[in-house]
């Protein structure tokens, strides 16, 4: 039972390794490197079951600890918020919706959820964006929220303009 344990805890080093290259990438703005670092940590830390987990009794891999557990959601949740960013300094807004949401399933993070409000306003998703950035505003009165909604109000002047014009043309 040692060598497992110890196994986890190699798996588990490994991949908060992996974390923290990708954060010297993600500083030096090498995104892609980035990246293959934090996709690197899913490598070590999925598939690692807690002994809690109600499936744990039909598992051949190998069983985590409370502790553990809680270590590796940390691990994933803060990978996710991160990979978040990088997408987002790459434009790739779909991808960066996606890690956002994977990470807030995990927890709670309120520069995590701005990030979402940043993909969602990219992606038109406006009405939504904007329930996040009040959200992130109710939580934290020390961030500036403004030019992103204004930035929203913009996208949806636009939208109404062409929503005015499109009505024109049929009623002609």
């Amino acid at each position: 039972m040692q060598n497992s344990d110890n196994s986890i805890q190699e798996k588990i080093l490994t991949a908060q390794k992996y974390k923290e290259e990708g954060n010297v990438h993600f500083k030096n703005q090498d995104w892609k490197k980035a990246l293959t670092c934090y996709h690197k940590v899913f490598l070590y830390v999925n598939g690692l079951i807690s002994k809690d987990d109600e499936l744990a009794q039909y598992s051949k891999n190998q069983l985590t600890s409370q502790e553990e557990t809680n270590v590796i959601l940390q691990l994933k949740s803060q990978t996710y918020g991160n990979m978040a960013q990088v997408y987002i300094n790459q434009q790739k807004f779909d991808k960066g919706r996606e890690a956002a949401l994977n990470s807030l399933q995990i927890s709670k993070n309120i520069k995590v959820l701005f990030r979402l409000a940043i993909c969602n306003i990219e992606l038109n998703n406006l009405e939504e964006a904007r329930q996040q950035l009040l959200d992130v505003q109710k939580q934290d009165h020390q961030i500036d929220i403004s030019s992103q909604l204004k930035q929203i109000q913009i996208k949806e002047s636009k939208q109404d303009k062409v929503m005015a014009q499109a009505m024109k043309k049929l009623f002609v």
